[in-house]
């Protein structure tokens, strides 16, 4: 690798509630290298849910605000309080963590022998009780950025109305469902930059928008937890329906096409056996939700890099180049314990320990770094 020309690198953050801790600690490191090494450039990243708040505090930290240069150490600082604060930390927070947490895990278990599951809750996130609950959760001790999306995203980025747009370097795209026409959505901040040479909508059934803060909401509005989130006249839901992360919009011109593309699978790829229980089944089925979509994307990059072969000395070979796809994944024992219901736990403690083996994980990926292994192969265990 000629260290002159650093590499153009996206890296993409696939949404899994607090499993995404594990994405924090990845992060850290990748952006700790470019401090101290330079060796790349993150030109984009991207993010679905939970992973859309690791591609957002990221981004944000780095986006250039109030005649201020954002930095890779204001990333770091950005993205790891902002995963402090979503933890529980007041008494009461860390009470009601373990109650909903209990609960939910209580719904996994299922009766022997019949195969019932018991189920413990089922409110309606638009109802009148769910909002009686949350008004009654501040006298508790709970912090509203704990429970309130709009509040815990305007609290982590106050100087969003601020970002200087035309010395944004760094790209974001954040994946959002369309709920009402079944619009594939990304909210893109190249949009925001009126960039000349990439349309703002690319057909019916896909859509990009210009990036708010609300288009974070949109990204995590689980429909069985949050009301849709609306943003204009269109209503939205979990990316997790339809890309996860967003990658397709990085390679889709000609201009800014990254050298690599850097996946961080929160999602395995494998399960270690056949889910035969109601629990198990849950769980894989969302798995495999947040990667069939994700793998169709990668595998066109794959199939565009061989036609760059084929037509190297043709019009499409000059104007396209082939782009290396790369996987960065938990360990296997630790994909192999993680629940459904464990991405419903916001424990510091469950937290700490998914970002620090993020940061080992990390630690070593880069020390190897450029791998000779690329995806599909990388994306096993």
């Amino acid at each position: 690798m000629d260290k002159a020309v650093p590499k153009k690198v996206v890296v993409g953050c696939q949404g899994g509630g607090a499993h995404a801790a594990f994405e924090v600690g990845i992060l850290t490191e990748i952006l700790t290298d470019i401090e101290q090494r330079k060796r790349f450039e993150l030109i984009g990243i991207s993010g679905t849910s939970a992973g859309a708040l690791c591609a957002l505090m990221v981004w944000y930290g780095l986006a250039p605000k109030r005649g201020r240069p954002g930095s890779p150490r204001e990333a770091i600082d950005k993205l790891n309080s902002f995963w402090d604060d979503f933890a529980a930390k007041t008494p009461a927070e860390i009470a009601l963590n373990a109650a909903a947490y209990t609960a939910i895990r209580a719904e996994e278990q299922e009766v022997p022998v019949l195969g019932l599951n018991v189920p413990v809750f089922g409110l309606n996130p638009a109802g009148l009780l769910i909002r009686a609950m949350t008004a009654g959760l501040p006298p508790l001790g709970v912090r509203k950025e704990y429970y309130d999306f709009d509040t815990m995203v305007a609290a982590a980025c106050p100087d969003f109305d601020n970002v200087d747009w035309g010395a944004v370097k760094t790209r974001v795209l954040l994946g959002a469902s369309e709920v009402i026409d079944g619009a594939e959505t990304v909210f893109d901040s190249n949009c925001n930059r009126s960039v000349a040479h990439e349309p703002r909508v690319t057909h019916r059934w896909r859509k990009r928008l210009p990036l708010t803060l609300s288009s974070l909401a949109a990204s995590g509005s689980l429909p069985t937890l949050r009301k849709a989130e609306r943003i204009g006249g269109d209503y939205f839901w979990d990316g997790l329906y339809s890309q996860n992360p967003p990658v397709r919009e990085f390679v889709a011109g000609t201009k800014d096409v990254p050298d690599e593309v850097w996946i961080i699978r929160i999602n395995p790829q494998q399960w270690p056996e056949l889910p035969v229980t109601n629990a198990d089944i849950q769980d894989r089925q969302n798995e495999l939700m947040g990667n069939l979509s994700l793998n169709k994307e990668l595998d066109f990059i794959l199939t565009v890099n061989e036609w760059c072969k084929t037509y190297k000395d043709e019009k499409f070979g000059k104007e396209h180049k082939p782009i290396t796809v790369r996987t960065i994944k938990m360990k296997k024992d630790t994909a192999d314990k993680l629940r459904y219901s464990s991405k419903f736990n916001r424990s510091r403690k469950f937290i700490d320990e998914l970002r620090d083996e993020g940061k080992a994980v990390a630690e070593k990926w880069l020390s190897g770094w450029p791998h000779k292994e690329c995806y599909p192969d990388d994306a096993a265990y």
